[in-house]
């Protein structure tokens, strides 16, 4: 027996082994079993921006608005709604039978406290929060919103999509500040968190909301009707992609989110099961550095970083020669998108170490070890960490490669200390194409200090630029914003983007209405019996 076969009959004695350890359904429920990327350690949506949380929040949370097939905008939680002529007041009037999971009902100040809340934590939110005026509410199922002028972007903002999401919740919790985590999952959404059942490392399960009113339409993206079509999810803990792969070939579970390219042919070769992008817009692969921590607080020290790193070397690491999972993009604003440009580009373009040490040595770096936060439990990451380790290292930084898993490089993330006190100097992440495709979305060109997404880039001429954008009327002169933006924010390495790629779900034919969206989400989903 070969190497390989031998690892893959082991693989699928530990995923048989976990499976059948961690689950027991009731007798009689249709349970889905789903391979999820990462673990899940925490749940708040707004404490953190992962997607493996804001993906389980859709489950639970639901929102006022929500982004269709089309990313047109759509009432969802809003029975009806109504613009003032001036363009500065909007009323919400809820729909009929909304509740918590606890049994109480949704009301107004359950909603103008969850949009104050978000206003404090999301980028876009900040933006509309100099707009508001102030909220009302008129009764316990209608609240008006009033602007001190009138912001076109309202409702997109309210119905945006992705981290950081709207979500609602009930006052008490939305009470809590944006900078603590809300540990108590109580939405008004189509599945329930059972919180007793939640064993981080292991598996999460949510189960069908009985009380839950779907709306009328058809599911469409984000928006639509919600309808919990199994009564169980139960999200399973599988770090090891090869023994996942063989759990869904055994029937074992029933959806995996994130298909390795290169066992992509084991999917491919099983009749039963279906293999799609998950996303076609794809997403951006993202170098994140520190800039308030030595030596990354100097703008020659992160333009050597550009200039030591490759996107070939990194799509060929991940891809090998299936060029249709990734496309080569400088865009900030990503690739196919509305505001894709490639000014100055050219370091991120032009692989060339000697010049990288150039830089370093002209900015007279000491050789202060680069912390990065390696987690190994996702191979997307642990291929692209290793990467970018030896790329840094060849340029002439030292490295201090950490490994740890998903969850905590998403804790740590957040500390904004020295190394000593936690800190960290980079580390490799992933946003869609839906998050970064528009300066009113890109969390990272911003520029707004502490205030800014993890790096804290802290940069006047990028503020107003992407104030201008906001105030532009003319879609031409937001184009040559966001190009004068691109501009910049190569300059100061805001982030470097290392190509786009193409996430690939799989799953058993026995599932039918998975739907095609940015975010992983299951209502919709049935399954059958045999």
């Amino acid at each position: 027996m070969t190497p390989a076969r031998i690892r893959a009959v082991l693989a699928a004695g530990t995923a048989a082994f976990l499976v059948a350890g961690a689950l027991s359904p009731a007798m009689g429920e249709s349970v889905l079993r789903i391979k999820a990327t990462g673990d899940l350690k925490q749940i708040d949506p707004l404490w953190t921006s992962s997607y493996p949380v804001r993906d389980m929040a859709y489950l639970v949370w639901d929102t006022l608005f929500a982004m269709d097939a089309k990313f047109n905008v759509q009432p969802q939680m809003v029975g009806k709604y109504e613009i003032s002529g001036d363009g500065k007041t909007y009323s919400f009037t809820l729909r009929d039978g909304l509740k918590w999971h606890d049994g109480k009902a949704v009301s107004s100040a359950d909603c103008i406290a969850s949009i104050e809340r978000w206003l404090k934590k999301d980028s876009l939110g900040g933006v509309m929060a100099g707009y508001v005026d102030h909220f009302e509410a008129v009764d316990a199922n209608t609240f008006k919103l009033v602007l001190k002028e009138p912001w076109g972007l309202t409702l997109a903002a309210l119905g945006k999509i992705s981290s950081y999401v709207p979500f609602m919740m009930p006052e008490r919790l939305a009470k809590t500040p944006p900078d603590k985590d809300v540990t108590e999952p109580i939405g008004s959404g189509p599945f329930i968190m059972k919180i007793d059942e939640w064993v981080p490392g292991s598996k999460v399960v949510y189960v069908k909301n009985p009380g839950y009113v779907p709306r009328a339409e058809p599911a469409s993206g984000m928006a639509g009707a919600k309808i919990a079509k199994v009564d169980r999810i139960e999200r399973l803990h599988m770090p090891d992609d090869l023994s996942a792969i063989n759990a869904l070939i055994a029937g074992e579970i029933d959806y995996i989110e994130d298909v390795p390219a290169d066992m992509s042919p084991l999917i491919q070769a099983q009749p039963d099961l279906v293999m799609k992008a998950r996303d076609p817009l794809g997403r951006s692969t993202q170098i994140v550095l520190n800039h308030t921590q030595p030596p990354f607080n100097n703008v020659k020290v992160r333009q050597a970083v550009q200039l030591a790193l490759s996107q070939k070397e990194f799509t060929q690491a991940l891809y090998g020669s299936r060029t249709e999972r990734f496309r080569i993009c400088p865009a900030m604003f990503f690739c196919g998108g509305p505001y894709e440009s490639d000014a100055n580009s050219e370091r991120v373009m032009t692989l060339d170490p000697a010049k990288a040490k150039a830089l370093l040595k002209e900015a007279g770096y000491d050789g202060t070890p680069i912390t990065v936060l390696h987690p190994s439990d996702l191979k997307l990451q642990d291929d692209q960490c290793t990467v970018l380790v030896q790329a840094l290292r060849r340029a002439g930084f030292t490295v201090d490669d950490q490994i740890m898993d998903l969850a905590t490089m998403f804790s740590r993330r957040t500390n904004k200390g020295t190394v000593k006190e936690g800190g960290w100097h980079a580390f490799v992440t992933g946003w869609g194409g839906v998050d970064l495709m528009s300066p009113a979305t890109n969390v990272y060109m911003t520029g707004a200090c502490d205030k800014a997404w993890f790096g804290w880039p802290c940069d006047k001429e990028l503020q107003d630029l992407r104030a201008a954008f906001f105030k532009a009327t003319d879609e031409a002169e937001r184009k040559a914003i966001a190009t004068k933006m691109q501009a910049r924010g190569m300059e100061i390495v805001t982030y470097i983007p290392m190509s786009q790629d193409f996430l690939v779900q799989a799953w058993s034919k026995k599932l039918s209405g998975v739907i095609d969206a940015p975010v992983s989400v299951f209502w919709n989903v049935s399954k059958a019996d045999k």
